[in-house]
């Protein structure tokens, strides 16, 4: 596993002390950062979907496929 070094003042220490170890939070916080970021991507690409492929559906038709799907 790779090694990362940052350098980060007293205070921010302390605060990341709070919740843990320092390593498991910084680890958790990339996750997170990461997962956001993917999020982004795919939420981009959704977009440009749905302006590519519009749905011309009312929320009561689709909530009655909705249903229509779930007695199947």
């Amino acid at each position: 596993m790779p090694t990362l070094s940052v350098r980060i003042s007293e205070e921010e220490k302390k605060r990341l002390l709070r919740y843990g170890k320092v390593s498991k939070t910084v680890r958790e916080a990339i996750e997170l950062y990461l997962n956001t970021k993917e999020s982004q991507t795919l939420l981009g690409k959704l977009e440009e979907l749905q302006r590519k492929n519009v749905v011309k559906t009312t929320a009561f038709q689709e909530v009655e496929m909705l249903k229509e799907d779930r007695r199947r």
